[in-house]
């Protein structure tokens, strides 16, 4: 907490203030996500839609930066990365931003230049494979099957990034919040008709646990507290109905909490 009021970090373990979210583009279904290739059915050179101008953008994410406020910007296109990163380099410049884990949001279609650009400012990318569940085939016919197969590309990002840069999630309520319905997904990634896309980004079933876990803890600096069970942090346990790391890899999608115990406590029997 600042001398000016509450900023990021501000709560408890229960709640607490995160960052402040900036909503730059659209989405992939929308055809709003801000592109740098035209859209394929566009009749007047359409790349998408921005929020805001990038000037805007860079002095929203200034005025943040100041006062102490970590930012994620929801951004999908890869046009629109590139703006975004050009406003978190802007903001380095004034004020580093390099161990406070500013966040892109999403970065559906991210490209490899540009995980390396968010790599060297410290920047996470927190992204959701559980789009691809019922949402690829849209994204393929707005945007052809190449650009469906480089949506959430997670194993480049792991390689580019590293975990710990990382996190999944939901996105909920857009998407199921299921958690082993977007691990199966991070390591078949398929869609409920069975058709693969971009099977070159399928992870491990440990890689998609940790994204979870250990390295979602770290969107909170609370990589201390959460993500792995071992002393001396919070006892936030679930007992499940299969073995995540055995079942045949269809099975994913189906495993169930039994238990979960928060604090040592049981809030929740199936």
């Amino acid at each position: 907490m600042s001398g000016n009021g509450a900023s990021s970090g501000f709560g408890d373990d229960w709640l607490k203030f995160a960052g402040i979210k900036i909503f730059y583009d659209g989405g992939m279904t929308l055809k709003t996500a801000l592109m740098r290739d035209v859209y394929p059915d566009s009749h007047d050179n359409y790349h998408g839609i921005a929020q805001q101008t990038p000037d805007r953008l860079k002095q929203l994410v200034s005025i943040c930066n100041r006062y102490g406020w970590r930012v994620g910007v929801h951004v999908v296109g890869d046009l629109g990365i590139d703006q975004v990163l050009d406003a978190l380099e802007s903001a380095d410049k004034e004020k580093s931003i390099r161990d406070r884990r500013f966040v892109l949001i999403h970065a559906s279609l991210i490209r490899p230049e540009q995980m390396e650009r968010a790599h060297n400012l410290g920047v996470r990318i927190d992204f959701q494979n559980v789009f691809l569940w019922d949402k690829a085939a849209t994204v393929e016919r707005f945007l052809g099957r190449a650009t469906a197969d480089r949506a959430v590309p997670t194993r480049t990002l792991i390689a580019k990034m590293g975990l710990d840069s990382l996190g999944a999630g939901t996105d909920f309520p857009v998407n199921p919040i299921n958690p082993f319905l977007n691990m199966y997904i991070m390591v078949t990634r398929k869609d409920p008709n069975g058709n693969v896309f971009g099977a070159a980004e399928a992870v491990t079933r440990e890689q998609a646990l940790r994204l979870y876990t250990s390295a979602a803890s770290r969107y909170t600096f609370d990589e201390a507290r959460k993500g792995t069970i071992e002393p001396g942090k919070l006892a936030d346990i679930v007992v499940l109905s299969a073995d995540y790391m055995a079942v045949p890899e269809e099975q994913i999608k189906d495993i169930k909490a039994d238990l979960t115990l928060v604090g040592g406590k049981v809030v929740f029997q199936r």
